[in-house]
């Protein structure tokens, strides 16, 4: 089973497998994002070195 790589705890769901994240993480993810105006094509240099 694959853990979430923000907070480690365990995946259930396919899309949260897919991406890594679980639905909570995967929203403050977002809204970091969105915070600093990088739209939805664009990469961190965190999200680079994963």
């Amino acid at each position: 089973m694959s853990t979430c790589i923000r907070c480690g705890r365990k995946l259930k769901d396919q899309r949260s497998i897919k991406r890594k994240l679980g639905p909570k993480c995967f929203q403050k993810w977002q809204r970091e994002r969105e915070e600093i105006g990088l739209t939805e094509n664009q990469m961190t240099i965190e999200d680079v070195a994963k």
